[in-house]
């Protein structure tokens, strides 16, 4: 169903994201939000800085948000938990305030919609990327 077309910085640090809901979030085999506890958000998280590393955009971190954003409009076109939810700040472990502004993002909603982003089982493959 995938309408948006992402741009290529958009795309590596979707790909990371998805990556790291492949390792991580999947491995911790819960079905539901309410199954996700605050340990389980702490290990699934990502601070901006290291996924811009790992997606090999440094240069990016301080204006992730942009791409962040296009990935939320792409998950939520997708019927799809925000999968940036996954990528906070790394002093305070919550997204920054451009979070609000995005597709289908409430920063009041993030512990939510993060939950809800752990649980989730229906994302691409990140090498479908």
């Amino acid at each position: 169903m995938q309408t948006t077309r992402l741009t290529e910085e958009a795309r590596v640090l979707a790909r990371q994201l998805l990556r790291r809901h492949e390792q991580i979030c999947r491995q911790l085999g819960v079905h539901t939000a309410e199954e996700v506890t605050d340990g389980m958000i702490d290990r699934s998280i990502m601070a901006y800085g290291v996924l811009c590393d790992r997606a090999g955009v440094p240069f990016l971190t301080h204006v992730s948000g942009h791409f962040l954003g296009e990935i939320a409009k792409w998950c939520t076109e997708n019927e799809w938990p925000p999968l940036n939810a996954l990528a906070v700040n790394g002093e305070s472990k919550e997204p920054g305030h451009g979070y609000d502004g995005a597709a289908g993002c409430a920063l009041s909603a993030w512990v939510d919609e993060v939950k809800k982003c752990i649980a989730f089982s229906q994302y691409p493959a990140s090498a479908s990327l």
